[in-house]
């Protein structure tokens, strides 16, 4: 079966109503799948926090021999929350203490899943290829942190015979 976007999506949200920390709901929404800056600019009104934000993707062809044809998958996430005070450092700390460690737990999650080959869509996920870095919003008052991955995705690369219609002659 060939993995999708929308297979990641669903993913993340599960991982998102299913963390007791998130307890993502749809009367209590903490799952989001945007962009950064659809955030910044507007959805927050209807954010509860924390939020997880899975953003889009970019990605790039391999070929191994032409045999082994992958798509190369970047993607995103964000765990963002709101403080109210943007001088209040200790509170800033501690919300970047818990939001890394609810991502650190995301990623051993996915790694576990990956692991016991429970979502194919991960079947090629590798923990060396994340990143995280602290996110600030200092005019708006939100933090967080971002994660980077990657996913691998086989490609066939065999033609489909439906989606073309044979040359004029």
């Amino acid at each position: 079966m060939k993995s999708k976007f929308i297979d990641l999506v669903q993913y993340f949200e599960s991982l998102a109503t299913c963390h007791k920390s998130i307890l993502h709901s749809p009367a209590k929404k903490h799952f989001f799948r945007f962009e950064l800056e659809e955030f910044m600019t507007g959805m927050k009104s209807k954010v509860n926090y924390p939020a997880l934000i899975l953003e889009g993707y970019d990605f790039q062809f391999t070929d191994s021999t032409s045999d082994n044809v992958h798509k190369v998958i970047n993607c995103a996430f964000m765990l963002v929350g709101k403080i109210s005070d943007k001088g209040d450092y200790d509170a800033i700390h501690a919300l970047w203490d818990q939001l890394e460690e609810i991502g650190d737990e995301l990623i051993v999650k996915i790694l576990d899943d990956k692991r016991n080959r429970n979502v194919e869509v991960l079947s090629y996920f590798n923990i060396g290829d994340v990143s995280g870095a602290p996110l600030t919003d200092m005019n708006l008052i939100h933090y967080g942190f971002r994660y980077d991955f990657k996913l691998s995705w086989p490609l066939t690369n065999d033609i489909n015979p439906v989606m073309w219609n044979e040359p004029n002659q």
